[in-house]
């Protein structure tokens, strides 16, 4: 049993340290993640402090969670959409095309000014050339290391399909790389962990 499914086992019989910790393993990553989704600080730490609200209340019925961190993603997900949506008064179809973004930086001691602007910008081009489910999926995958029957639940996406963007997006990339001499664990490192 790992860390996380003994504090979220503990939090689930009312200990208030394991709900602490889960709060404080989460909450950046969330926040990250609907940054990357494209809403606001704002709405983010709204939907942050909603989704954890919740959870404490209704925790009575979280017996059957198998993957706290799916579950928080899904229903963070769905919080910021539904603030943004009661917010703006916004139809569903603007609210589902949002554009999944990250921004890309790149470490200062690796290269010199010159060259991480190139490659910023090579990187940036790459992955605007993916489809926005296609970004969604590969940051869940590599960098919340999330499995592909987690991002599922998270996209509400069939297993076989989140395979299949994560494969597609990837070729892509690859396809790309090539012709910009770029490697893919330098794309991704950079990418994704820096």
């Amino acid at each position: 049993m790992s860390l996380i499914d003994l504090h979220w086992q503990n939090f689930l019989e009312d200990d208030n340290d394991a709900f602490s910790f889960i709060y404080k393993q989460y909450v950046n990553e969330l926040y990250v993640y609907g940054l990357s989704l494209g809403f606001s600080s704002d709405i983010c730490m709204d939907a942050i402090q909603d989704v954890f609200y919740k959870l404490y209340i209704t925790k009575d019925k979280l017996k059957n969670i198998l993957h706290p961190k799916t579950y928080l993603f899904r229903a963070f997900k769905n919080r910021v959409f539904d603030i943004q949506k009661h917010n703006r008064k916004t139809d569903v179809q603007e609210i589902t095309d949002n554009v999944f973004s990250i921004q890309v930086t790149v470490l200062d001691s690796i290269v010199d000014e010159e060259e991480r602007i190139l490659l910023k910008n090579r990187i940036e081009n790459l992955m605007l050339s993916l489809s926005d489910r296609q970004r969604e999926a590969i940051y869940l995958r590599y960098m919340q290391d999330l499995d592909y029957e987690d991002i599922a639940q998270v996209l509400g996406l069939q297993v076989d399909s989140v395979r299949k963007l994560v494969y597609r997006g990837l070729e892509s990339i690859r396809k790309n790389i090539s012709a910009n001499s770029i490697s893919l664990a330098l794309l991704l490192n950079t990418y994704f962990f820096s």
